[in-house]
């Protein structure tokens, strides 16, 4: 069975991003917006904070 860890929720500009541990052992993102769309990012990082910021600069641009 996959598992996937949700390591960070955090909720900014009428959206929520979650990062999650995938399982190919690394990160990604998804953000879900005022109207529960979801965004799910293809990109993979190798750390949590290098997904935070690419999330937080997606939240910035979707809110532009």
């Amino acid at each position: 069975m996959n598992q996937i860890r949700i390591e960070v929720v955090i909720a900014i500009k009428n959206r929520i991003f979650m990062i999650y541990h995938s399982t190919g052992h690394c990160y990604q993102f998804s953000i879900i917006d005022e109207f529960e769309c979801t965004y799910d990012y293809p990109e993979v990082f190798y750390t949590v904070e290098a997904a935070e910021t690419e999330a937080r600069k997606a939240v910035n641009t979707l809110s532009d």
